[in-house]
Order: C-alpha cells, then structure tokens, then sequence
C-alpha cells in the first residue's frame, strides 16, 4: 500500500460553461477563490480542503455526468444556511432540513450549476462532531 503523506485535499468539478458556474461558487455559496489558473478555478472550504471547478473542455478528464456525484459540505449553523440559500440563482430544489435517521444529523440538498447534487449538513453530537 502506498504511504500517502496527504497535505491537502482538492475535489474538482468539470462544467461546460465554467464562466456560468463561478458566480455560484463565489456569491450563492460564498467561497474564497484560492486560484484562479483561467481554464478552472480552485475554492477553499477551509485550511487545505478545496472545490476545484474546471473547464469540461480543458481539464484532465472528459465529464459526461454529473448524476453520481454529492458534494456534502459540514457547517455548524445548517439554519442559516438555508435561510440564506432561498430563493438563490443557481440553486434549484431546495429540500427541507431533515434529521437523518439514526445519526445524529440534520441535512438538506440542492442541485447547482449543471446538475452537481449539493448536501450541507450539520452533526448535532459532540463525537460526529469532533470526527468531522
């Protein structure tokens, strides 16, 4: 097995119209744009944990679906989030916040830009909450 001496992390999400999707990134979820090389652009969830959105055309790889995928991002302040997502350009069916049956969570989804599934949710116990 390979001895990973992980530094960071950076998931990267493909887009055939980029320039429509950081507007999303940057005013609906309100993310810092850690860098911006033109043909993607990389934002910072915290310390060295990134969302890379990248040009379909450009990129690594060549992107046909985005119906597997499920960005989950963990806050401490779930109402307010999605108070704040209400009504939001590029963000379409909004769940209601949900308990998740036994784990001590409350989540809800959105779709984004190009059809990316969105989860953002919240551990409500001292361990989960410690873990992530």
């Amino acid at each position: 097995m390979a001895n990973l001496q992980l530094t960071s992390n950076i998931t990267f999400l493909y887009f055939n119209d980029l320039e429509a999707a950081k507007p999303f990134f940057e005013e609906v979820l309100g993310l810092e744009k850690a860098y911006d090389p033109v043909w993607a652009a990389v934002y910072r969830l915290r310390d060295k944990a990134f969302l890379g959105a990248v040009d379909n055309h450009s990129g690594s790889i060549q992107v046909t679906s985005t119906d597997s995928v499920l960005i989950s991002l963990t806050v401490d302040n779930i109402e307010e989030v999605h108070e704040s997502l209400k009504g939001s350009r590029g963000v379409e069916g909004l769940s209601e916040i949900k308990q998740v049956k036994d784990l001590a969570l409350k989540s809800f989804f959105f779709t984004g830009p190009e059809g990316y599934h969105f989860e953002v949710e919240q551990f409500t116990s001292g361990a989960l909450s410690e873990l992530f």
